[in-house]
């Protein structure tokens, strides 16, 4: 497992009027596969090109680069420390999510395959998460299921796959604690019993729609 890292963006699932930021997590590696991602489209590169330069600089040396996010200046990549990792599968999985404006949306899917990290930053503890789906679909108005996927609302990059067939380039929160006791307690309780929650994935997807 290589070194881990934060990266903070703007929060897409957030309300259009206000701006909130974004806790991600993944090695250079990962943080690559998400700006390779988000170059396959070149519209979306041309409206990214501020965060694509910004990471082009980080690559030609200049690790303490800086960006901004939600009106704010916040370090580009800072140091996160793994505490613990798990995974977890379900199938023919059914769960309620429900959107920025607590609307609910109904999804199921075949398969979820679920990578978990708890991570220590600057003082904040997180569980975070990254999920491959097989089939994901969410129940449209007229009450029958479509695969999820066509259109991505949330921050680009992030999601990747084909329709249905959707998995995260970075880790994302589901959880944050108070302090490192209450995480590892958290920890243990999930090696008893897990319980993923894809909320922040989904806003992913969703955004503030």
């Amino acid at each position: 497992m290589g070194r881990f890292f934060r990266l903070l963006l703007d929060d897409y699932s957030a309300a259009s009027f206000t701006s909130f930021d974004k806790d991600y997590y993944g090695t250079l590696e990962e943080i690559n596969e998400f700006f390779e991602e988000m170059k396959k489209d070149k519209e979306i590169a041309k409206r990214q090109e501020y965060i694509l330069s910004v990471y082009e600089q980080f690559l030609t040396g200049h690790k303490t680069i800086s960006h901004t996010v939600a009106y704010r200046e916040v370090p580009f990549l800072v140091p996160a420390k793994v505490l613990a990792t798990e995974t977890s599968e379900l199938t023919n999985y059914a769960w309620e999510h429900l959107n920025t404006w607590r609307w609910p949306y109904m999804m199921k899917c075949d398969k979820v395959e679920c990578s978990h990290i708890w991570f220590s930053c600057y003082g904040k503890y997180s569980r975070c998460i990254k999920a491959k789906f097989t089939n994901l679909k969410y129940e449209s108005t007229n009450g029958q299921y479509k695969p999820l996927g066509g259109m991505i609302w949330g921050y680009p990059g992030i999601i990747a796959g084909k329709r249905g067939n959707l998995y995260n380039t970075l880790f994302v929160e589901e959880k944050v604690f108070k302090n490192k006791k209450e995480a590892m307690k958290d920890r243990e309780e999930f090696i008893k019993n897990p319980d993923p929650i894809f909320s922040k994935f989904l806003d992913d997807i969703f955004g503030d729609g």
